[in-house]
């Protein structure tokens, strides 16, 4: 690769960084807080917060304590179900296999020129 193909390309890649976090900017700022108004539960949730005094900046750091225990009622209710279509099935590894090879596609394509 010559010097004019390398410049061009970091070019490239710094614009669709830029471009990319403009569209994640775009979704936070813009595009969120206008479709929040065509979601139904969207503010009785935000009322019944209001109402309770709820902290919610400060409930998300507790998320995880929540996915902690949610995981372990959840994985327990399916061993005493009987169910087996869970964990580390044939479906599992295929959706796997399947998102490193989309990866693997936009490696391929998005940093090579």
């Amino acid at each position: 690769m010559d010097a004019a193909t390398t410049h061009t390309s970091k070019i490239r890649s710094w614009g669709t960084l830029l471009f990319v976090s403009f569209l994640v900017w775009c979704f936070g700022w813009v595009v969120g807080p206008n479709i929040k108004n065509n979601i139904p539960i969207y503010k009785e949730i935000v009322q019944v917060a209001e109402e309770r005094d709820i902290n919610t900046a400060a409930y998300m750091y507790e998320e995880s304590v929540g996915s902690y225990d949610g995981e372990y009622y959840l994985r327990d209710s399916f061993i005493h179900s009987g169910r087996d279509d869970y964990g580390p099935t044939k479906a599992f590894f295929s959706g796997m296999a399947v998102c490193f090879v989309l990866l693997a596609f936009g490696w391929r394509y998005m940093m090579d020129p």
